[in-house]
């Protein structure tokens, strides 16, 4: 390849078709993806998304904070229901904006008085690039784009990133109007990020920090990032002060109301302190950063338990923390932490980009891992942004210093041979996200004390062994119903009483999966055990999971109906009841709508059936079950 062509491949707009060609290879097989773990309540089961009127007050009210991001989701339904493809071509598309939002930002950066006079002109024409490229191809970013709700972290990643890149652009532009329209952009930005997820309220510390290392003077870059750093640092102290001071904490808040409201907002759960959810944290970075580096542990749903310290989780998985911020483990990672800290601030007089990423780094993750108590400790999509940081470094190691140990002909084939191993993994690894099974098998594997894991494990079990019935492989389904009761099994928590007696603890969705089980192996009697036993407890139900019980019980009912014809109309009408006592506890289960629909017709009451399924398409017109038999009916009529 001559120099004309080789060179061609640094113009934007050539940049810009690499970056998508590469972002459709990589991501283009994920389109039937199903729903995962939060996507059923923020989207599926959420009836703000499929009831929406219209108004943005609906939303606010449901979710101020995250207004932009449900809203996204809200439009996705109008137009796809619930047809997943929909759902992932907009999170696609958002990866690659937020890939492009980097490559304005870091084509900007190069240009900086601090770096323009540092950086080689082949440095400043790649570095951008492949920045994007290990972003965008890593395959830690799967989480936040192929797991359809935590859209909220790509989005709000997107918006984050877009700020930054305008501020960038305002600042180098020279003319007047180009300056107040960047500027105009990044308020905008700015506004769409706040209401799109939490974390983003770091965003002005971002833009100040920009500002000092890239465009002022180094006595002005060192002395202000050590004020930002001891700002931060400081921030965090007082809080957990207050924590080990309840006394002076009780004062305060009374005195300074403000101080409870911003206690009150900046945690979720009360069932951990901050002293041990920072403790917790300073280990969570570590396992971060080496995802980043070694990925093979990578999985979806973590063990609180194990994934930290011995001892940091009691036993019953209640979130009740024992360690403290002292203890050996916590502050050795505490230590590392702080020598990294003071590498970057030791660094900005020659190596100014590497500090910025370790600095960004951190403070895009000081929101969900520092002091502010998040029930579930790790998730992989809380990396998203902060990973801009380590992709500067990595691409600064392979574009400036590496030339300068290596031949360039040997630097571009590591170069190369790297983005094509980022790029076969999270392939890969996506292929693995088409599967739920072994997506969740490989979960158990890496966690196994993960009750969670076990039970949505049951569950695909399930929906696998529903799909080999429906094709005629009655021996591997009922195979694989057996191995989901295993599983949900293992979700079982038993204890041994003070009295030598046992005692088991099993969540709500544990017994309704077990329900559907026994019941796809025609085990009515243990399905209905139970469900009746769940029910009794209905206290502790809500009423979403009791209709839920109910509909699993006329399913039952419906089917002893089938089976049993002397006695069909005693089980019908068992079944009718049990539905329509579903819909008086949780009006919006509209499978219980299509069920009592189903055993109406049955009953001869056509008019009846047509009127729910009416109901049904109203909310779900992309139902084709429903469609069919509405038709079916109507035509009857």
């Amino acid at each position: 390849m001559n120099n004309w062509d080789f060179n061609k491949l640094t113009k934007w707009n050539i940049q810009v078709l690499i970056l998508t060609f590469i972002v459709i290879l990589t991501y283009g097989h994920t389109l039937d993806v199903p729903f995962y773990l939060d996507d059923f309540s923020s989207i599926r089961e959420n009836y703000i998304i499929y009831n929406w009127q219209g108004t943005l007050a609906e939303l606010w009210n449901f979710s101020a904070l995250r207004i932009v991001g449900y809203l996204s989701f809200v439009l996705n339904y109008q137009v796809h229901q619930f047809q997943v493809f929909g759902y992932h071509i907009v999170n696609i598309i958002i990866h690659l904006l937020a890939g492009l939002a980097i490559l304005g930002l870091l084509r900007g950066l190069v240009r900086s008085p601090t770096l323009s006079n540092i950086l080689s002109d082949e440095a400043k024409r790649w570095l951008p690039l492949i920045v994007v490229l290990i972003f965008i191809l890593h395959p830690l970013q799967i989480q936040a784009v192929t797991y359809i709700v935590q859209r909220l972290a790509s989005l709000s990643a997107l918006f984050y990133l877009a700020t930054m890149a305008c501020f960038i652009q305002a600042r180098l532009s020279s003319n007047k109007i180009s300056k107040f329209s960047w500027g105009f952009a990044c308020i905008l930005f700015i506004l769409l990020a706040f209401f799109t997820k939490q974390n983003t309220i770091t965003i002005p510390i971002a833009l100040l920090s920009i500002e000092l290392i890239f465009f002022q003077t180094y006595q002005t870059r060192i002395r202000g990032i050590q004020i930002l750093v001891g700002l931060g640092i400081g921030f965090i102290g007082f809080w957990l002060m207050l924590e080990e001071y309840p006394a002076f904490q009780k004062i305060l808040f009374e005195n300074i109301p403000f101080l409870q409201t911003v206690d009150d907002l900046t945690r979720e759960t009360d069932n951990i302190s901050r002293t041990a959810y920072l403790a917790t944290q300073m280990s969570v970075l570590w396992i971060y950063i080496s995802l980043f580096f070694w990925s093979g542990s990578s999985h979806i749903d973590y063990d609180n338990k194990i994934l930290i310290v011995k001892g940091f989780f009691s036993s019953n998985e209640n979130y009740s923390f024992i360690a403290r911020l002292m203890d050996s483990e916590p502050i050795f990672a505490l230590i590392g932490h702080l020598l990294i800290l003071g590498l970057a601030i030791y660094c900005l007089r020659r190596f100014a980009l590497v500090s910025f990423a370790i600095l960004f780094y951190y403070l895009a993750h000081l929101v969900e891992s520092s002091i502010l108590p998040i029930r579930d400790v790790i998730f992989e999509h809380r990396t998203y942004l902060p990973n801009l940081g380590l992709a500067i470094v990595c691409a600064w190691l392979l574009v400036v210093q590496l030339p300068r140990w290596l031949t360039i002909k040997k630097t571009v084939t590591i170069t190369v041979v790297f983005l094509i191993f980022l790029s076969a993994t999270t392939w890969s690894r996506n292929q693995m996200w088409r599967n739920p099974v072994e997506l969740w098998q490989h979960n158990v594997e890496q966690s196994p004390n993960k009750q969670r894991g076990w039970i949505i494990l049951g569950k695909h079990l399930i929906l696998k062994g529903k799909k080999e019935k429906k094709q005629g492989l009655i021996e591997q389904s009922i195979a694989t119903f057996k191995a989901s009761i295993k599983a949900l099994n293992k979700a079982i928590i038993e204890t041994r009483n003070p009295n030598g007696t046992k005692s088991i603890s099993v969540t709500t969705e544990t017994a309704i999966n077990l329900v559907v089980a026994n019941k796809s192996l025609g085990q009515y009697d243990k399905a209905l055990q139970w469900i009746n036993n769940s029910l009794s407890a209905k206290r502790n139900l809500r009423p979403f999971n009791q209709a839920k019980f109910l509909v699993n019980k006329g399913n039952i009912y419906f089917e002893l109906g089938r089976k049993s014809p002397p006695k069909s109309g005693q089980y019908y009408k068992k079944a009718e009841s049990a539905y329509r006592q579903a819909l008086r506890v949780y009006p919006q289960n509209l499978k219980a709508r299509i069920n009592l629909a189903s055993i109406l017709e049955v009953l001869g009451q056509p008019e009846k059936a047509i009127k729910f399924y009416q109901q049904v398409l109203a909310i779900n017109p992309s139902n084709s079950y429903v469609k069919k038999n509405l038709q079916r009916l109507q035509l009857k009529q």
